[in-house]
């Protein structure tokens, strides 16, 4: 009892209007639901999608949670814990370089972004105190929208041929050259059938195992059409830990499951070739083994690679400019298009007039919030999976100590290619997926966990 008595400001919701509460919680879920719908295939006369439908409903819940705070509808936490803390360290060193920025503008209006995104993800479900049932809500909600999301893409593919391009254009947020693949934000759910398949009793069944397999064949499949190298790798080394963790009498659950994905794949891979021979030649360009051999061509024939590599040079060359407050949050793309188009004969840079961040999460801190917003970006980031390992190793193996170490595991690996802390549709879910974690750690004392068969 006095156990349950030092956590309860953390196990139940403390709230002067329930009602209230019910109504900011329908506003989070759909929220969440438009998050990975909100793409710029509305309309791309006026861009209708992320600015225009998931952004605003974020400001309107976190305005919402605002507004009950001073009115005194929603109690804000008692107490403040050592993760609130070192959010604060790092969004405090971002502010300051925001305000010795190079633009103090863009960086201003990226900050914004940035605390939108943490307040919406993680502070939403802080104060309200999520239980376990509206934890899985919001994560259903957020599911409900990727999945839709997959079906309408490989909907596209089915009606005009497979086009590896086609997840880059729907991914895209505002900017004409600013995207995230299509790919990264399905590989959570894909992590999520996964575990489906290993521990959900339902999916244990007959009709919930030829379901749960039918949607991850139709995310898998949207994946291997994107032809995205890194997301072969990264769904690999998924596969790979989740095997490692669960152990072989459970893993080999999902030997089936990923057999008939794989046979299904393959065979409507062919299949949309042979129905659409001109689209798969204009889009497709390339072959596929190819491209996979690839992945260590840095040279100015393989253009992707060329470039990516460019801009962690030229990451390492700007941090040198300003190396304690950086060159500004989201200053980069700009910096970077200006230098390409003022340098097109330089020696060491493949040059390429586009827009885009460094495709590192970690040279992105270095190069425009300094060693100060560096070393507390890592602080942040080392703390959450030195948390996780501890908490995964302290215990025997359960389904969500196993899913949230290969989560974390899996999106400090990507930031190495990939500079997600500005996109909402990863970024979100992993604010989202902090919180999960700090409530389930605490979950054993409160809420038995069903352990591995």
């Amino acid at each position: 009892m006095r156990m349950h008595s030092t956590l309860s400001d953390d196990s139940s919701p403390s709230t002067s209007s329930p009602r209230f509460r019910s109504l900011l919680l329908l506003l989070f879920y759909v929220s969440l639901a438009s998050v990975p719908l909100s793409v710029n295939w509305f309309s791309h006369r006026w861009h209708f999608g992320l600015m225009l439908v998931s952004e605003p409903l974020m400001v309107l819940t976190v305005g919402v949670l605002l507004l009950g705070l001073l009115g005194g509808w929603v109690t804000p936490p008692r107490r403040s814990h050592r993760l609130d803390k070192l959010i604060g360290l790092h969004f405090g060193a971002l502010f300051v370089a925001t305000v010795f920025s190079n633009d103090v503008v863009v960086s201003g209006k990226y900050f914004a972004t940035l605390v939108l995104y943490v307040t919406f993800g993680y502070a939403v479900p802080r104060v309200l105190v999520l239980q376990r049932t509206e934890w899985l809500r919001a994560l259903a909600s957020l599911g409900l929208g990727t999945a839709l999301l997959a079906l309408y893409v490989l909907a596209v593919h089915t009606r005009f041929g497979i086009s590896y391009s086609l997840s880059y254009i729907v991914a895209r947020p505002f900017l004409e050259h600013g995207h995230t693949n299509l790919t990264v934000l399905l590989e959570p759910l894909v992590l999520l059938l996964n575990l489906a398949l290993l521990y959900v009793p339902q999916a244990q069944q007959l009709r919930g195992r030829i379901l749960t397999t039918a949607l991850l064949t139709v995310v898998l499949m949207v994946v291997a059409f994107s032809y995205s190298r890194a997301s072969y790798v990264s769904l690999l080394a998924q596969a790979l830990l989740l095997l490692a963790y669960a152990g072989w009498p459970a893993g080999r659950r999902l030997l089936l499951p990923w057999a008939v994905a794989g046979v299904a794949i393959l065979g409507s891979w062919h299949a949309l070739n042979l129905a659409y021979p001109d689209t798969s030649r204009l889009l497709n360009n390339t072959d596929l083994m190819k491209e996979l051999g690839s992945l260590g061509d840095f040279s100015s024939a393989n253009e992707s690679n060329a470039e990516r590599l460019n801009r962690w040079l030229y990451s390492l060359e700007l941090y040198q400019h300003d190396p304690m407050e950086g060159a500004g949050p989201g200053t980069f793309p700009d910096s970077y298009l200006e230098f390409v188009r003022s340098s097109p004969t330089h020696p060491t840079y493949y040059t390429t007039l586009r827009r885009m961040n460094s495709h590192n999460l970690y040279l992105t801190w270095l190069a425009e919030t300094g060693t100060l917003g560096f070393l507390t970006g890592l602080l942040l980031l080392g703390y959450l999976v030195v948390r996780q390992l501890r908490w995964a190793f302290r215990w025997r193996a359960t389904p969500v100590q196993i899913g949230f170490t290969v989560y974390f595991l899996f999106f400090l690996l990507h930031s190495l290619t990939q500079d997600f802390w500005q996109e909402p549709r990863v970024i979100v879910l992993f604010w989202l997926a902090v919180g999960l974690q700090r409530y389930y750690q605490r979950a054993p004392r409160l809420e038995p966990l069903t352990n591995p068969t």
